[in-house]
């Protein structure tokens, strides 16, 4: 089993955009994730690949000193396995590397999101009511550098 962590390529959208209808009530369309990965500057996609499929991914965007992600997720048949601990270390270190604070918002019912936001010390700082629909409110976490 061969993995690598690396930026998105047009090639991946659709593997990308599986993850997302697999993962998420309402996915980024795929035409957004293309339209991202090749022409958004500010924002950027990595991916963990096993045996040249992505199983995971977080998309991200640099504004300053910050990086704000949108989307974090993986395959619902390589959950439970790590993958995503490690492809979050790998995006921590590169935060830490370029003096760069993280943030995200969560749902507060998304206890394994939590448990791993929390394992790389993010720190709740605030909270959206209604943020993802109506009685589905989201923590506000940072990462600070």
């Amino acid at each position: 089993m061969q993995t690598k962590i690396r930026l998105a390529e047009t090639g991946d959208a659709d593997d990308i955009y599986q993850i997302e209808k697999l993962s998420f009530e309402n996915p980024w369309s795929k035409n957004s994730l293309i339209n991202l990965i090749e022409k958004d500057k500010l924002s950027e996609i990595l991916v963990y690949e096993i045996d040249n499929k992505v199983v995971s991914y977080i998309s991200y965007m640099k504004i300053f000193d910050e990086i704000h992600i949108a989307n974090v997720a993986t395959h619902p048949d390589y959950r439970n396995k790590k993958i995503a601990g490690e492809l979050f270390k790998y995006f921590v270190a590169y935060a830490e590397d370029n003096k760069l604070s993280i943030t995200l918002e969560v749902k507060t019912t998304n206890e394994h999101a939590l448990s791993l936001y929390r394992a790389f010390n993010f720190k709740i700082k605030g909270f959206r009511k209604n943020y993802y629909g109506i009685d589905k409110d989201a923590l506000i976490m940072w990462r600070e550098i």
